[in-house]
């Protein structure tokens, strides 16, 4: 699997010993994406979460025909992010789509139960990624903020 180099580089894992990265490698699987495919789905049950490996994923909102482009972007994840937090956080459904935009993604994927079966067995490595997670949450939370606010000033600015 990963290298314990990557892993300890990821923004939820900041703070973790390499022994319990050792112990956390245990639940990753490899994923790989292509351009354009949607890789998690808005309001689907979330029982993954991803560490990007390489590549760029969007985040983003669906509209009702399922048509998206990069125009519903709320967030970008870079190597060493991760996302679909909504399976670490009731009630457990995507808030949003991640889709691979560039030509090729390789990510990690962590199944929900494998996690929580971890920080049973191991709660100091819980305690530190969800502290991590609940960062990651409010800088989304704030780029969402961010995105609406100039949004709504682009549609003040051309009348809509």
């Amino acid at each position: 699997m990963e290298d314990l180099e990557f892993l300890s580089k990821v923004d939820v894992l900041q703070g973790l010993s390499v022994s319990e990265i050792v112990k956390l490698r245990g639940c990753c699987q490899a994923g790989q994406g292509q351009q354009d495919q949607r890789l998690c789905v808005e309001g689907r049950e979330a029982r993954e979460f991803f560490l990007l490996v390489e590549g760029r994923v969007e985040l983003r909102y669906e509209l009702p025909r399922g048509e998206s482009s990069s125009d519903q972007a709320l967030s970008v994840v870079k190597p060493g992010g991760s996302w679909g937090w909504s399976a670490m956080v009731p009630p457990h459904h995507y808030t949003l789509s991640g889709y691979c935009t560039s030509p090729a993604c390789r990510f990690i994927r962590l199944r929900r139960d494998d996690l929580w079966d971890m920080f049973d067995q191991n709660h100091h490595i819980g305690y530190v990624f969800m502290r991590n997670l609940a960062g990651i949450i409010g800088q989304r939370f704030h780029a969402v903020q961010d995105e609406l606010a100039r949004r709504q000033g682009f549609d003040q600015v051309h009348r809509w």
